[in-house]
């Protein structure tokens, strides 16, 4: 604090204390609010400040008066606000921010960037605020949780249209927070039509504080500043796009349950509900035939048993492929989203580089974990390393040896011999290429050209052959095809993460939209997956069109094992994790077990979640976290 020439010492002064933008510092300054500014500015503002011997700007999270007496005891003067820049958050929103930093382990900065109009808008006076405890309101459920478990065919617009009713009737501010733009567009046009009021979220940022009936966006939607919340729909849940990718990882499901207070409602619309999703929650289905009926039928390869140096070209995958192309293929076309309506033949193969998946030569099954079924890791150097920036490919003799000391398990952190858990076999192998051979083979196999498509490709449809290869980028690309043909779903079924049974059901899901359903009779099998367990509950549930089944058992199999949400976990990692252990001593604090997970890698575990967090922030305040990265619920 700097004298800023301030008249009449004795009179009250309108102060704003200011969270500085940006990540690294975080702090809250307070600042003098200059009369040209008293009657507009307010909680959310966005301003520019003097810091040191700089400029600053962020956002006024309180207003407060000072008295004449506290200013004479100062003495000296509190430097000004500079400039107004404009609006921003609403105070209940900032209050979101900062339970959010809390809970995802952050800067309540990164939350409030989500949170802010991306153009300048105008600041609105007013609004109070207790920033130093204002998170603590989101720390137990307060609201309503209902999740609608909805088949993948059903309309998704129908169904919030329905639930809703009549826009005329229609009291407080719904939310809908869609996982892709293509999506936000579809719903908004859907919903437009129905007559309900729309704001797009950010970019009508004062429409949807001026009472929009339906402010609609993707992720960062949940965290749009509205007049009166009376509920949030969360479009889709199990899509990965609902998770942020950057730290802090967060999702919108888990932001959307902590915000609604007690008379609002938080709706998870998914076909393949999470554990987590479902824990508290009301759940709530379509009738049984209706929603058996929305999924496709699925048929599964074995390739347990397929010779050769290329498993996953099967004769199963080729017949299906043809039979598909026998009936004709129209030409694809443009949906007014940018989607592609496709008529040919989808093939995920979601891999650039190498991969982790260890296969017995003798059984040619998956290793796996006795106690949990995931995946073994090796133990030793990590000599075959997955690419995600290159398409590196693997070598025939590395993909064939392998040379480590053990096994272990990422999930349970069981260890193992380097042998088969089905056979005792100690000879293990890699059998992985990239998509870009995958293509060359399945192209000659099939005779017939296969295009290729991932996240960079910029591609026409124009450009598109009868059966397109791609990674998970289909997804966001297509809106319909003939036919899915997963090539090779033990990469998802046996990943080394704790929640790899439930992507696994979402991969199922998300391919299942793109083709048609059961309802609709077909001379081609839609949905055709390859593993080498047949007999996976995950594979069943998509067979039966009935997800509780593989829910059911990974419900139960977290509770024994006490992963979230039964139990928190915490991982701490980075270059200065081990020393940041130390110092900390959180180790050592009651009711929290610590295990290694790798050189400059820790996971912490503790039966209660806010035990652990609020341990976290403490031991984050006294000893300086430079270096070290936090991940809550790692996956």
């Amino acid at each position: 604090m700097v004298v800023s020439g301030q008249d009449d010492l004795s009179a009250p002064l309108p102060t704003a204390e200011v969270l500085i933008d940006s990540v690294g510092l975080s702090k809250v300054f307070t600042y003098s609010v200059p009369k040209r500014f008293e009657s507009k500015i307010g909680i959310g503002s966005y301003v520019s400040v003097r810091l040191g011997n700089s400029r600053a700007k962020g956002w006024v999270v309180r207003l407060r008066q000072i008295s004449g007496a506290a200013r004479k005891g100062l003495g000296f003067d509190i430097i000004p606000i500079s400039r107004l820049l404009g609006g921003g958050p609403s105070a209940e929103v900032i209050a979101l921010c900062k339970w959010s930093a809390w809970r995802f382990i952050g800067s309540p900065v990164n939350f409030l960037t989500h949170a802010s109009p991306k153009k300048r808008i105008s600041s609105r006076p007013g609004g109070e605020l207790d920033y130093e405890r204002c998170e603590w309101q989101f720390r137990t459920g307060r609201g309503e949780s209902l999740v609608v478990r909805i088949p993948p065919a059903h309309s998704r617009a129908d169904w919030i249209a329905e639930f809703l009713g009549d826009p005329s009737r229609l009291s407080g501010q719904t939310i809908v927070v869609c996982p892709t733009q293509n999506m936000v567009k579809y719903l908004a046009r859907s919903l437009e039509a129905c007559g309900f009021s729309l704001a797009l979220f950010p970019d009508e940022f004062e429409k949807a504080l001026d009472g929009a009936q339906i402010v609609i966006g993707a992720r960062n939607a949940v965290f749009a500043s509205v007049e009166s919340l009376s509920q949030i729909i969360i479009v889709d849940a199990d899509d990965p796009s609902h998770a942020e990718s950057s730290r802090p990882i967060w999702t919108s499901h888990q932001v959307a349950r902590a915000r609604v207070s007690e008379g609002q409602t938080t709706v998870t619309l998914s076909s393949v509900p999470s554990v987590e999703m479902m824990f508290g929650a009301r759940t709530k289905a379509l009738a049984r035939p209706q929603e058996r009926s929305g999924w496709p039928k699925v048929q599964v390869g074995d390739i347990s048993e397929t010779s050769g140096s290329n498993p996953l070209i099967s004769a199963g995958l080729i017949a299906h492929i043809r039979q598909a192309l026998k009936l004709g293929v129209k030409h694809p076309e443009l949906t007014p989203e940018g989607l592609i309506d496709y008529d040919g033949v989808l093939v995920l193969y979601n891999r650039l580089g190498g991969a982790r998946t260890l296969i017995c030569s003798k059984c040619n099954q998956v290793v796996s974990c006795v106690k949990c079924s995931t995946t073994l890791m090796q133990m030793g150097p990590g000599h075959l390393r997955e690419s995600s920036g290159d398409r590196r490919e693997i070598s025939r003799n590395s993909r064939q040896r392998l040379a480590v000391t053990g096994l272990r398990c990422p999930r349970c952190r069981e260890e193992y011999p380097a042998i088969c858990t089905q056979c005792m076999s100690g000879s293990l192998k890699v059998v992985t290429f990239g998509i870009e051979r995958f293509r060359t083979l399945l192209e000659a196999a099939i005779g017939t050209r296969v295009t290729e498509i991932d996240a960079s490709s910029e591609m026409q449809i124009s450009d598109l052959g009868l059966v397109t290869i791609g990674t998970e980028a289909i997804f966001s690309r297509f809106r319909s095809a003939k036919m899915v043909a997963i090539a090779d779903f033990d990469q998802y079924l046996y990943a080394p993460g704790l929640d790899a049974s439930e992507v696994a059901l979402s991969i199922l899901s998300r391919a299942a939209r793109l083709v048609p359903p059961r309802a609709v009779t077909t001379r081609h099998v839609p949905l055709y997956v390859q593993t080498r367990d047949v007999r996976s509950i995950v594979v069943k549930s998509a067979i039966e069109g009935d997800p509780r089944l593989a829910t059911t058992e990974e419900a139960e199999l977290r509770k024994r094992l006490n992963l979230p949400p039964f139990g928190a976990v915490v991982r701490v990692f980075g270059p200065n994790a081990k020393s940041w252990m130390e110092k900390s001593g959180i180790g050592s604090a009651e009711g929290v077990e610590v295990i290694s997970t790798g050189e400059g890698s820790f996971d912490l575990r503790c039966n209660s979640q806010v035990r652990l967090l609020d341990l976290i922030s403490k031991c984050r305040s006294k000893v300086s976290p430079n270096g070290v990265r936090f991940l809550p619920d790692p996956a």
